[in-house]
């Protein structure tokens, strides 16, 4: 394998194929790592190889996603699918693929390796049959599956407003929904609806999946103290509304409370942050064009915010175009002139993001597990271990991690950095933002000694 490179994108989703369709339009062939067997992302899943009537029945958005995927198919691209990510350092990147670690260099880096769905730990998430709504849309994208009904939602978020329209189409049963967010996000918003309006079809097609769903599920705003159990061949939700609690059964369960910024991999990479005060999460400091306070490190997409795949698109596009301008490609001139049309797409984004982040703020009682809650799925630790824990006197996610074990499983802290930090900031009183989440450290995912013992080219910079 060729072991340097003008320019390496690292994701393949729409901000990581709209950066290497970019580069190679003027002149530079990149190399594109994702671990997904397919170019495309969680919100592109499979869009380049879906049927038509399939891209039709999921939206216009996932329709404009697969002309993007064929268009980054057939470019001088050269692109590794399968490829994991495991440690990066400036101008180096080392990935698994196909069982072999490799380590190269690169002049120019975009990391565009997106969000993930916010984990909240809440008793009986982690029974068979609770899902993230996140991966019912990735099975229905990339295999044509969907849960078996009747089905119960749980949590705020556009998302999960769209994952009720696409079940309620394909005709599977929807037994309740149970939102999460508070009643008054609404009116809080108001203040920024004429942001929101820079992007009127967007706002129309929201409040269209809304009205569907508050026309067609039994909808319970406002839900707190929500339970899952296992009941016979069923699962119960029971949640408290209106003054009193009440059940909904279901066969599946999916869960959602909105997508924050994948920072590990920013963070490993020493990337300045930048905290979110409404969505309460951190995600990589940027500026126009991408760059960071790491020389030749750009980030484009959910990982320097979450802004949609709009956003994502013209975020990669203008990196790419920065890189180009950097490698000597293009003029500063072109460079500006090509952006044009792209920063104006931005500041539409950008300017109804407020209004978004206020109408699905998440709750902060939700984001406090109870007890019985297991926070840390891979060590298997509850909420009430790791409260003692804290109590007995730790501050900081990585004091808690040496002390109790969260964070040292498969996942080495993925889906319990937010909620330790959270219970921290809670017991202790200390503003979130103020809490360092757990440490970055390589390999981002278990390596065995062999295949880092294989690496093809020396491991400097480790």
């Amino acid at each position: 394998m060729q072991t340097h490179w003008s320019l390496v994108v690292i994701g393949a989703g729409p901000a990581g194929m709209a950066a290497a369709l970019e580069a190679a339009r003027h002149g530079v062939q990149p190399l594109v790592l994702d671990r997904q067997p397919e170019a495309g992302g969680q919100i592109f899943r499979s869009a380049g190889s879906a049927q038509p009537a399939t891209v039709q029945a999921i939206g216009k958005e996932y329709a404009e996603g697969a002309s993007l995927c064929r268009a980054f198919t057939n470019a001088p691209v050269t692109f590794l699918a399968g490829a994991e990510v495991w440690h990066i350092a400036p101008g180096r990147i080392y990935f698994s693929h196909k069982g072999q670690s490799h380590g190269i260099t690169a002049d120019q880096i975009i990391l565009a390796t997106g969000g993930m769905e916010r984990p909240v730990p809440l008793p009986g998430w982690t029974l068979p049959g609770v899902l993230g709504a996140g991966a019912t849309d990735i099975l229905l994208k990339s295999a044509g599956i969907l849960p078996e009904g009747p089905v119960v939602l749980c949590g705020n978020g556009p998302l999960l407003l769209q994952t009720v329209s696409h079940l309620l189409h394909f005709g599977v049963r929807v037994a309740g929904v149970v939102l999460t967010g508070n009643l008054s996000n609404p009116i809080k918003a108001l203040p920024a609806l004429p942001g929101a309006l820079a992007r009127p079809q967007y706002m129309a097609h929201g409040m269209g999946l809304g009205l569907n769903m508050a026309l067609r599920t039994r909808c319970y705003p406002g839900a707190t103290q929500l339970a899952i159990e296992k009941e016979k061949n069923n699962l119960r939700v029971s949640f408290y509304f209106a003054g009193k609690t009440r059940h909904v059964e279901g066969t599946t369960v999916l869960l959602h409370e909105g997508v924050v910024s994948e920072s590990r991999i920013t963070r490993l990479a020493g990337v300045r942050h930048v905290w979110n005060p409404r969505q309460r999460y951190w995600h990589a400091e940027t500026d126009t064009w991408g760059n960071t306070c790491v020389a030749g490190l750009r980030c484009a997409g959910d990982v320097a915010g979450v802004r949609g795949a709009a956003a994502a698109t013209a975020r990669g596009t203008l990196a790419a175009l920065d890189a180009c301008y950097t490698l000597g490609k293009i003029t500063p001139e072109q460079r500006n002139t090509f952006a044009l049309p792209e920063q104006r797409r931005l500041r539409r984004c950008e300017a109804m993001q407020p209004f978004m982040d206020t109408v699905f703020a998440p709750r902060l009682e939700c984001l406090q597990p109870a007890d019985s809650a297991i926070v840390c799925r891979c060590e298997e630790l509850t909420a009430k271990t790791l409260r003692e824990a804290i109590m007995a006197g730790s501050y900081s996610p990585d004091g808690l991690k040496s002390q109790a074990r969260p964070g040292m499983g498969t996942c080495q802290g993925r889906m319990c950095a937010a909620p330790v930090a959270e219970m921290i900031a809670q017991a202790h009183n200390i503003p979130l933002e103020c809490i360092e989440p757990y440490r970055a450290q390589p390999p981002l995912f278990p390596l065995n000694f062999g295949e880092m013992a294989s690496l093809t080219c020396p491991p400097e910079g480790l």
